[in-house]
């Protein structure tokens, strides 16, 4: 005997380890999944709460203003599956020196692009309150809550690559729980619409400090260590997460700023509630792309298939999307008055398309986020089509807000296809190459 293991030895160790990894995979997305819960549930405890003391049509007001911060913090947001698929790297080479002059760079650059959009947000004051309706001030504080979104995103990008998911999962709490306190306390206090917009830029701003701290923390022993970027790498890769992320923004906030201006402020303010709840399903399964782009990321730079962690991750989506779908069909009002209260009931005919639409919507983010950890990036160019074709639509065709919803799901339904199409097709291509 030589001492050397056994073929059959070998097949067992090999087993061991997959189930170690697909625990290690569910533990992780436990865990994302608790704190996005935490942060979503405060969110829609927020929700709850501002639209209540607000109205109708103060609340569509205020809903239509975080929607276009969610906007404006695009040019730049992309760039966070990026972040998170170097970190990852990095981290499986044990790179500590690097991934802090990873986590310095992000957070330098950052930083400095929060000051840019309040720069932008002041002149373009008077021609975004015009467009939506709304007071000349609130720009100001759009500018706020899209620099702080942008500045969090890029710090807890590295810590999803680097796959600290308490920290990302306590970040996710905190925003929460802060947000929901504030703007308790401010609309307590009799401010209306400035209570609601500072209260929803309180949440972010706790969390960006405590993540900052963390990072700070976690590699003050390492020596930072300069990077050297390849930048035809990032911007083919990039060019994947910003069609993810302008997809997922757009979609999912667009319509929304489009409604508060074609419709009037009760229109808006009903489309409003019907999209925070259909948000919900989008929510509630936003942790899977998550988790699911580090663990793809790691096992396609180590040369193992991918497949498991993408069946894996599509069943637990499957599973979620399906309970939140029934809770929709059929108790769909209960929702509304959990959210909103009664005043919003007339949203109630929407909630369920809007909830189909958030789901595809979400699909298709997971199927992207998985061509971006597999360096399969032809699903780009159809995935942006399709997004714009479908606010094409609504800009077009809005004779009612069930129309608008239904565009959403035909537009979505038609992305997931296409991502999915793309996907598959790179695939065959690129295993035709390798045999040759």
């Amino acid at each position: 005997m030589n001492g050397s293991m056994s073929p059959p030895g070998t097949l067992v160790l090999r087993r061991g380890l997959e189930r170690l990894r697909a625990s290690a995979m569910l533990k992780q997305s436990l865990l994302v999944f608790t704190g996005s819960m935490v942060l979503n549930l405060c969110n829609f405890i927020a929700h709850a709460v501002a639209s209540r003391e607000l109205g109708v049509v103060v609340y569509g007001g205020l809903y239509a203003l975080i929607n276009a911060a969610m906007i404006a913090a695009l040019p730049a947001a992309f760039v966070g599956p990026v972040v998170a698929q170097l970190s990852a790297e990095f981290r499986a080479l044990h790179d500590d020196g690097h991934l802090r002059g990873l986590t310095e760079n992000v957070a330098e650059g950052f930083a400095r692009l929060g000051l840019l959009y309040m720069v932008v947000a002041a002149f373009a004051a008077i021609p975004f309150s015009w467009f939506l309706h709304v007071p000349v001030w609130s720009a100001q504080f759009v500018g706020l809550i899209a620099g702080a979104a942008l500045y969090l995103s890029a710090l807890r990008a590295v810590a999803q690559g680097t796959q600290d998911f308490i920290g990302f999962a306590l970040s996710n709490s905190i925003e929460g729980i802060a947000k929901v306190v504030g703007i308790g306390v401010l609309l307590a206090v009799g401010l209306k619409l400035g209570g609601g917009i500072i209260g929803f830029f309180i949440g972010p701003l706790c969390a960006l400090f405590y993540l900052g701290m963390r990072l700070r923390k976690r590699y003050s022993v390492a020596q930072s260590r300069s990077l050297r970027y390849d930048w035809r790498r990032i911007l083919n890769a990039g060019a994947g997460s910003a069609a993810a992320t302008i997809s997922l923004a757009l979609i999912g906030s667009a319509d929304v700023v489009l409604v508060k201006h074609y419709f009037d402020p009760h229109q808006a303010g009903l489309y409003a509630a019907a999209a925070l709840g259909g948000k919900m399903l989008l929510y509630l399964v936003g942790f899977i792309p998550t988790v699911l782009l580090p663990q793809a990321a790691d096992r396609h730079a180590r040369g193992a298939q991918t497949r498991e962690v993408l069946a894996g991750s599509l069943l637990m989506f499957a599973i979620v999307a399906a309970f939140g779908l029934f809770v929709f069909e059929y108790f769909g009002l209960f929702v509304l008055h959990a959210l909103v209260g009664h005043a919003f009931d007339a949203a109630l005919p929407l909630l369920g398309t809007y909830g189909l639409a958030m789901v595809l919507l979400a699909l298709t983010n997971a199927l992207s986020y998985y061509g971006i950890a597999t360096h399969r990036l032809a699903f780009t160019v159809p995935l942006l089509t399709c997004t714009l074709g479908t606010l094409a639509a609504i800009v077009a065709i809005h004779p009612n807000l069930r129309t608008v919803v239904e565009i959403l799901v035909i537009g979505n339904a038609v992305g997931t296809l296409a991502v999915s199409i793309a996907l598959v097709a790179q695939q065959n291509t690129s295993g035709r190459r390798s045999t040759v």
